[in-house]
């Protein structure tokens, strides 16, 4: 309350009490919000991490014929390439953000020539660049996400650092004031009215 000009009026004192009503139901709202966000911005984190595993178990797998692929004329970029990555619009967590779908691609007829292990190196690249692709929204996500908790979190420290704590300070000197302005006022009066007394007996 520090550099606050503060009315003491009852017109004030109403207003401050409408001003700690509204922040005493919206903080629990706010701090909802932030948990909320926390918790989703972990899931999408583990779900990451999961994608992560399966591209390491692809190459895992792919290890057998990699050495042959790196060996070979055949170049995999000419049959196969990202078209579009398809994605959708969704709330997550109160917040909108895009959503993968699946990644368009282009792809080449294979030549009946080509080595018979073209099929399955085309469908494991297709599976890896989905899976990177998807890993990609959801860090987009996590940005997204981690600024609206920036956001939320300012917002529960304005109501319990600044906005509850000045109008209960507020109503308590708004109040204390008004009581002092009667006490003066009874007393005055009763001061008035003994002169009054005093005046007329003598």
């Amino acid at each position: 309350m520090a550099g606050i000009k503060i009315k003491y009026t009852k017109t004030e004192q109403a207003r401050q009490k409408k001003v700690l009503k509204v922040s005493l139901r919206m903080l629990p709202l706010f701090e909802a919000m932030e948990k909320s966000l926390m918790a989703t911005i972990n899931t999408i984190g583990e779900k990451i991490l999961h994608i992560r595993e399966i591209i390491e178990q692809n190459e895992k797998k792919a290890e057998n014929w990699i050495a042959v692929l790196n060996d070979s004329w055949v170049d995999l970029d000419h049959f196969i390439s990202v078209n579009e990555i398809i994605t959708k619009q969704v709330d997550v967590a109160g917040v909108r953000v895009k959503q993968f779908e699946h990644v368009d691609f282009n792809v080449n007829p294979i030549h009946d020539d080509a080595p018979l292990w073209l099929d399955h190196a085309i469908e494991l690249m297709k599976e890896q660049l989905q899976l990177l692709a998807e890993i990609d929204c959801l860090q987009k996500q996590i940005e997204i996400l981690e600024e609206e908790l920036m956001e939320v979190r300012a917002r529960v420290k304005l109501f319990e650092n600044r906005r509850i704590p000045n109008a209960k300070m507020a109503i308590r000197k708004i109040g204390q004031k008004l009581q002092d302005d009667e006490r003066l006022t009874i007393a005055t009066a009763k001061v008035v009215k003994t002169k009054k007394l005093e005046e007329a007996v003598s």
